[in-house]
């Protein structure tokens, strides 16, 4: 085992995007652990676009994330070392690790880390996207608040995205007509041959407002909101009488969270009828095992499709944040340390 950690410190905010700069890569000896403690090698992390807001205005806390600090980060680790009667050396766990290598938690205070196993057949990277919050996000946001019929026209935005992409398939199966909107010639490709979209929009290259009229005619009947801004506010111009909006993300409002686009449009769900919904997957923590399992029952039949954008080594961890937020990723960010 190596006696070194290392991990990534917050050192400034940033003023616009994120950069590197902001975090340093910093080192320590591997803590021991003591009395009802683990020490963790971590194997796999990720990271979200409301990582920039938790850096400037706090998000959803309100604070911001306190300079000085390791990086917040989830991911998988394996159990290293036990002094706890219920952990084992070897154990996968799943949980907030920070960007780190190694990591001591007591179990008994650490709340939303546990012990996890990947579906027999599956890898064990799914739990950290489709079988995790991501597709708890996809399943909770369709059920909950989109409520798909049969012939309703469902457009989504990041369609390429760990989220969008799971909402893509998961309208097609619920029979709807699905519009993606994404952000490079390949990844509308993806979405339209792989997950199976009956349209898809370069919201880079092509005009979204002219491209939502020839592909949606009689309306928007569900928008599945990932960005924000200006998108949100041309959707929203374009829905059907009865239409449903689902808010779940504004990638496109991150760098700028301490001033939200307003959309001019909003009255529109006055003259349709329609309703728009936010949510946060953690308030429906308490379900997570019903999306799970009907998730995990969808990947072994082959009916849900995914891919990764891996990068290697503590070092690529900003990067991979960066790459995110400036919408280079293609498919769910994963860094793989080991």
């Amino acid at each position: 085992m190596a006696t070194i950690n290392r991990k990534w410190v917050v050192r400034s905010r940033p003023i616009d995007k994120v950069e590197v700069s902001n975090f340093s890569l910093d080192e320590e000896p591997v803590p021991e652990p003591g009395d009802g403690q683990v020490l963790l090698r971590s194997e796999v992390l990720t990271v979200n676009p409301p990582m920039r807001m938790a850096l400037v205005s706090g998000g959803i806390t309100g604070k911001p994330y306190p300079i000085g600090r390791t990086m917040y980060g989830g991911g998988l680790a394996r159990v290293v070392q036990s002094r706890h009667v219920d952990f084992s050396e070897g154990d996968l766990i799943q949980g907030e690790l920070g960007w780190q290598e190694y990591s001591v938690i007591d179990p008994r205070k650490r709340l939303g880390v546990k012990k996890v196993k990947a579906p027999v057949g599956l890898p064990e990277t799914t739990l950290m996207h489709v079988l995790g919050s991501s597709g708890a996000t996809a399943w909770f946001g369709i059920h909950e608040f989109a409520r798909p019929k049969a012939g309703d026209t469902f457009v989504v935005s990041t369609a390429a995205g760990s989220v969008g992409a799971i909402v893509c398939q998961l309208a097609r199966l619920a029979g709807c007509r699905v519009i993606g909107i994404a952000g490079s010639d390949a990844k509308c490709a993806w979405v339209r041959d792989e997950l199976g979209a009956a349209g898809v929009i370069n919201y880079r290259t092509q005009n979204v407002e002219a491209e939502l009229k020839v592909l949606c005619p009689n309306g928007i009947d569900i928008y599945f909101d990932n960005v924000g801004g200006e998108i949100l506010d041309t959707v929203l111009g374009q829905i059907a009488f009865g239409a449903r909006v689902v808010l779940c993300g504004g990638t496109s409002q991150y760098n700028h969270d301490l001033e939200w686009y307003g959309p001019k449009n909003y009255f529109n769900l006055v003259y349709k009828q329609a309703t728009m919904s936010g949510f946060y997957v953690s308030n429906f923590a308490h379900r997570n095992e019903e999306a799970t399992s009907r998730l995990t029952s969808l990947l072994k039949a082959g009916s849900l499709r995914y891919t990764e954008d891996v990068l290697h080594g503590i070092e690529n961890v900003p990067l991979a944040l960066i790459r995110i937020l400036k919408g280079e990723n293609f498919g769910v960010p994963l860094i793989k340390l080991v």
